[in-house]
C-alpha cells in the first residue's frame, strides 16, 4: 500500500509496535491520534487513543486507523512517528524542509 499524500508517516518501528494492538483489537479506543496541544508556535505534539469527532479526519495509513483533527492538519502534515525502544516509547519528528 502506497502512502503517497498521507498526511503524516510511521516508521517501521511504530508500525511494529502499533499493529499487534490493532489486529489483536487491544486498542482502548477505536482510533490513534496525533495532534498538537498548548497552542500551534510553542505547543507539543499529541499521540493517543481515541474516537472520532465532528472535527476530525479519518485515515488508514498501513493498517493503521488514524484521527487528526481537521484545524491542526496544517500543523502536523508531514510528522513522522516513531518507536524508540530505548526511550520506552513513541515519539513524533516532523523533519526539516530546508
Amino acid at each position: 500500500m502506497s502512502n503517497t499524500g498521507a498526511p503524516v508517516r510511521f516508521t517501521e518501528s511504530a508500525k511494529a509496535n502499533l499493529l499487534p494492538l490493532v489486529h489483536d483489537g487491544k486498542m482502548p479506543e477505536p482510533f490513534i491520534r496525533v495532534g498538537m496541544k498548548g497552542g500551534t508556535c510553542g505547543g507539543t505534539y499529541v499521540l493517543g487513543f481515541d474516537s472520532k469527532t465532528e472535527f476530525d479526519e479519518e485515515y488508514l495509513i498501513d493498517e493503521i486507523p488514524l484521527l487528526i483533527d481537521r484545524r491542526q492538519l496544517l500543523f502536523v502534515l508531514g510528522t513522522e512517528i516513531d518507536f524508540e525502544a530505548r526511550a520506552n516509547g513513541f515519539y513524533l519528528h516532523k523533519p526539516s524542509t530546508l
